[in-house]
């Protein structure tokens, strides 16, 4: 698992070289990490999140995958009442940046793929309905930390986002076995289209934060003494504390190793890239923003297949039921 996950990490971080090129020789302009973001957003995101469903029904995948969406809103709760402790002496909107990316983790352009390279295509079903929980509370609770607004905190918000939906989408595909209906030929060719938007989200996410990491004046960078607890907190503690909860599950009676994996991947990931777009989006500190998702992102090469070493140890753990 650990050279696994190390030479899949190390292919994203070397995607992110041709952003840090292109941005340096002024080939990208101001607009284009927006134009790529959106891309991502609604269009390439919606075909990977889709995809991964299109296959037969079976009801052992869906059960594990209503667990896998169980635990990924608890770990969610628990980073958000965690990170309240945190980050008090901060600037107001410096702390807005620290604790939103501390929260939410890179684990839908960076988790799905990576899952997508390490597990195959089932765990990577997973690692989508992981998302659900990432995407319940970002739009909700992670746009209150920006805004400060409460009407963030609706059903709407919560779960009608562009990344919710796409994955509804797949859940009833996949629960309904729609995809068998549909006449082989016009199957095949909509998985392989969604399938080539699909390939197209790490490469361009990650190209995304090397050209933030362009921008960055990496001399002034590491004087924030809040970067180094928000990256103590993203990349070590966190992940360790939701291992700490796969660890209890393993107590109570319930062991997957591969939803284990994708749980743990999936929070062990750097910060969001959605904490740059919420920073642009609410006006908030947007420097800081680029400075936390590039630097986490650097730092993920060694961070995430250590703690993929933890996964070891679960199995030894007794079940007390």
């Amino acid at each position: 698992m650990f050279i696994n996950l190390f030479r899949a990490v190390l292919l994203l971080f070397i995607m992110m070289i041709p952003g840090f090129i292109m941005r340096k020789t002024r080939l990208a302009p101001d607009l284009l990490p927006l134009g790529f973001t959106n891309t991502i957003l609604y269009i390439t995101q919606p075909a990977m999140l889709i995809v991964g469903f299109f296959r037969a029904r079976d009801m052992e995948i869906l059960t594990t995958a209503a667990f896998v969406m169980l635990l990924s809103f608890v770990t969610h709760i628990m980073f958000l009442l965690a990170v309240k402790l945190f980050f008090r002496g901060a600037e107001k909107e410096t702390q807005k940046v620290y604790r939103f990316g501390t929260v939410f983790a890179n684990a839908g352009y960076m988790g799905i793929p990576l899952i997508s390279m390490v597990l195959g295509d089932e765990a990577a079903i997973y690692a989508s309905v992981y998302i659900v929980g990432f995407n319940f509370f970002c739009w909700s609770f992670g746009a209150l930390i920006y805004s400060e607004d409460k009407s963030f905190i609706s059903p709407k918000k919560m779960f009608i986002n562009a990344a919710t939906v796409p994955t509804f989408i797949g859940i009833v595909i996949f629960v309904t076995n729609l995809y068998s209906y549909i006449p082989t030929p016009a199957a095949e060719f909509t998985y392989e289209v969604l399938s080539m938007l699909k390939n197209t989200v790490a490469p361009m996410s990650m190209m995304i934060i090397g050209m933030r990491l362009a921008d960055l004046n990496l001399k002034g960078a590491f004087k924030d003494k809040y970067l180094y607890l928000g990256l103590a907190l993203r990349l070590l503690v966190f992940p360790i504390g939701a291992f700490a909860l796969l660890a209890l599950c393993k107590l109570i009676g319930f062991y997957d190793r591969t939803a284990f994996t994708v749980i743990l991947v999936c929070a062990a990931t750097p910060v969001a890239s959605a904490t740059c777009m919420f920073a642009e989006k609410f006006n908030s500190d947007s420097t800081t923003a680029s400075k936390f998702v590039s630097i986490s992102t650097v730092l993920s090469l060694v961070t995430m297949p250590v703690l993929a070493l933890l996964l070891e140890a679960i199995p030894m753990i007794p079940s007390l039921v």
